[in-house]
């Protein structure tokens, strides 16, 4: 089920924000790039087609911001 714009940013801030602690308790990366691929589809998920380009924008920026390199099967 679609949701709106407002409820996407607040779930992207909310990933973002978690990024550190899941890095840290997820040290093996398949391990962190599995859970992380898990939020980031459950936020893809639930957005509307108008609002899905936007939300892959933002994954990529919050990828950058924390200086995370998805695997070469990934990008």
């Amino acid at each position: 089920m679609a949701i709106s714009h407002a409820q996407l940013d607040q779930m992207l801030d909310a990933l973002d924000t978690s990024v550190p602690s899941l890095v840290r308790s997820k040290p093996v990366p398949g391990e962190f790039w599995a859970s992380f691929t898990s939020m980031a589809q459950a936020i893809q998920d639930r957005a509307p087609p108008n609002d899905r380009a936007w939300v892959c924008d933002r994954l990529d920026a919050i990828q950058v911001k924390h200086h995370l390199v998805p695997p070469a099967d990934q990008i």
